[in-house]
C-alpha cells in the first residue's frame, strides 16, 4: 500500500493540471486578498432600539438615516441579545435612546441623566472614532435646542474588548478550505473519471490487487497532498503577508485532513454521474463555487440575505471553516469545536455511504 501510495503522488505531481487546483489557484487569491488593505473604514451596520418613542428620539432616528456610511435597523431586540451580537461581530454597533431622551424635565431632576448609549467593540477603531463622533454629534445638536447641555453627559459609549483579528486573518483560512474542497472534489472526480473512460477501473477488479487498497491508498495521497497544500498556503499567508495563526498548527492539519476526506467523497461521488473527464471538472466546479461564497470563506455569512444564513449550515464547508477559526484564530482547543468536528463527521459517513452506493466501475 506504502508503494502504491507514493506510485499516486507521483502520478499527481505529472498531472499539471491537479497541480493548478492544489497549490497555484488558491496561492493566487492569497497573493490577490493579501495585496488589499481590508482593515479601512466601510459601511457600518447600527441597530437602533428606541426606549423613548418621543418626538425627539424620532428626529434623531431620521437624522440617523441621512448618514451615508451608516446602515440602520430599527429592530424591537433586547438590549442584551443586541450587546451580545456587537461582541460575536455579527452587529457592528448598537444605538440605545433612553426613556427619558424627550423628557429633558425628569432628566434635569434626575441625580444622572439618561444618556444614549452607543455601543461597538474594539475591532475597527477608525470606524469606532468616525461612528461615535457623527453620533455624538447629532445627539448634541438636537439637545442644544432645550438649553445648555453639558456634552459629556449625552452619550456613553460602551466599548466591548475583543481579540483585534484582521479580515486576512480570516480570509487565510478560508482560502485554505477553498483549496482543500476544490483540489479533493475537482481532482479525484477527473481523476476516476479518467480511469473508467480508459478501463482501468475494470481491469483493477481481475488482479490480486484487493479494490479496498487501491481506493485507501487514492484518499491516503489526496489527504497528504491537502496537508502539503495546508502547509504552502499557510506560509505564504504567515510569511509573505503578515498572516497570523494563534493556535495550534497540528490542529489545523488535522481539521484539514478530516474536510479533505469528505471533498474526496463528494468527488466519488461526482465521478460516478460524469461521462468524461471534463464532465467531472464541470460538475466538480458547480458543486464547489457555490459553497465558496456561501459557507464563508471570504465574507461572514450573517451579510447574506433572506434564509441564506441558515442554509450555508448545511454545507460541508461551513463546519470545517468554523473548526479552522476557533482553532486558529481564537486558539480554541480541538476538543472545544466537537459541535462542528460531528458535522464533518456526519458529512464522512453520509457521502462515504452515498459512494459506496452510487459508485460503478464501467
Amino acid at each position: 500500500m506504502v508503494a502504491l501510495t507514493w506510485a499516486n503522488l507521483k502520478m499527481m505531481a505529472r498531472n499539471r493540471q491537479a497541480i493548478f487546483w492544489a497549490l497555484f489557484f488558491p496561492l493566487l487569491l492569497v497573493v490577490v486578498f493579501g495585496l488589499f488593505d481590508f482593515n479601512g473604514v466601510g459601511a457600518a451596520d447600527v441597530a437602533v432600539i428606541d426606549q423613548s418613542g418621543g418626538p425627539r428620539a424620532e428626529l434623531l432616528r431620521e437624522r440617523l438615516e441621512e448618514i451615508e456610511f451608516l446602515e440602520l435597523e430599527f429592530q424591537e431586540l433586547d438590549p442584551g441579545e443586541a450587546r451580545d451580537k456587537v461582541a460575536d461581530g455579527d452587529l457592528g454597533y448598537l444605538i440605545v435612546i433612553p426613556e427619558m431622551f424627550d423628557d429633558p424635565a425628569a432628566q434635569a431632576q434626575a441625580e444622572s441623566p439618561a444618556p444614549v448609549i452607543l455601543v461597538y467593540s474594539t475591532r475597527n477603531p477608525d470606524r469606532n472614532q468616525l461612528v461615535d463622533g457623527a453620533v455624538r454629534n447629532l445627539v448634541s445638536d438636537i439637545h442644544s435646542e432645550s438649553g445648555p447641555i453639558v456634552p459629556s453627559q449625552l452619550l456613553t459609549a460602551d466599548v466591548i474588548q475583543v481579540p483585534e483579528v484582521d479580515y486576512f486573518d480570516n480570509v487565510l483560512l478560508g482560502l485554505l478550505g477553498l483549496g482543500i474542497m476544490t483540489n479533493s472534489i475537482i481532482s479525484i472526480a477527473v481523476r476516476i473519471s479518467t480511469y473508467r473512460n480508459q478501463s482501468i477501473l475494470k481491469r483493477l477488479l481481475v488482479t490480486p490487487l484487493p479494490i479496498w487498497k487501491f481506493f485507501a491508498a487514492e484518499i491516503t495521497a489526496h489527504v497528504l497532498l491537502a496537508l502539503v497544500q495546508a502547509g504552502i498556503i499557510l506560509s505564504v499567508g504567515v510569511f509573505v503577508f503578515g498572516g497570523h495563526v494563534h493556535g495550534n498548527i497540528l490542529w489545523v492539519l488535522a481539521i484539514t485532513a478530516l474536510g479533505s476526506i469528505v471533498f474526496l467523497n463528494i468527488g466519488f461521488i461526482l465521478s460516478a454521474w460524469a461521462k468524461s473527464p471534463a464532465a467531472a471538472s464541470g460538475m466538480g466546479n458547480a458543486v464547489s463555487l457555490p459553497m465558496m461564497f456561501f459557507a464563508g470563506t471570504f465574507f461572514s455569512t450573517a451579510a447574506l440575505p433572506w434564509v441564506l444564513p441558515q442554509v450555508s449550515l448545511v454545507l460541508p464547508l461551513t463546519p470545517m471553516l468554523a473548526a479552522l477559526r476557533e482553532v486558529a484564530i481564537d486558539s480554541a482547543s480541538i476538543w472545544d469545536t466537537w459541535p462542528h468536528l460531528a458535522a464533518l463527521g456526519g458529512w464522512v459517513a453520509a457521502t462515504g455511504l452515498a459512494a459506496t452506493k452510487v459508485f460503478r466501475f464501467g
